[in-house]
C-alpha cells in the first residue's frame, strides 16, 4: 500500500542514514522501523486495566500516593462532598424486605 506521510526533516535525515548504513531501501526501514515501534509500543503497555492504573500512579517516600493524570479540582471534590454528606442522610432500603 503507498501513502504519503509527513515527517520532520531531521527524522527523515536519520531514517535514510539509517537505510543507507544497512544497506536496505528505504521503505524497507520505515517498515521495520515502524513495526519495532509497534512492538514495543504494545509490550509496555499493560492489559489489565488495574495494572495500567498502577503505572500512572506516583508513590511517595512518606507513603503517600498520586495520580498526575486525575482530576484536580477543588470544586469537584466539595460536590462529591455534598453527595456524600446527603447519601449518609438518607435511609438504606433492605434489598431483602
Amino acid at each position: 500500500m503507498k501513502t504519503t506521510v509527513e515527517l520532520p526533516d531531521e527524522l527523515m535525515r536519520q531514517i535514510k542514514i539509517r537505510a543507507a548504513a544497512s544497506d536496505r531501501k528505504l521503505k524497507d526501514t520505515f517498515e521495520e522501523l515502524i513495526r519495532r515501534g509497534l512492538d514495543a509500543a504494545e509490550a509496555e503497555a499493560p492489559r489489565d486495566p488495574v495494572e495500567a492504573l498502577r503505572k500512572r500512579l506516583k508513590f511517595h517516600s512518606d507513603g503517600s500516593v498520586t495520580n498526575p493524570g486525575g482530576i484536580d479540582d477543588a470544586a469537584f471534590f466539595e460536590a462529591l462532598d455534598q453527595i456524600r454528606k446527603q447519601s449518609r442522610r438518607e435511609t438504606l432500603n433492605d434489598p431483602f424486605a
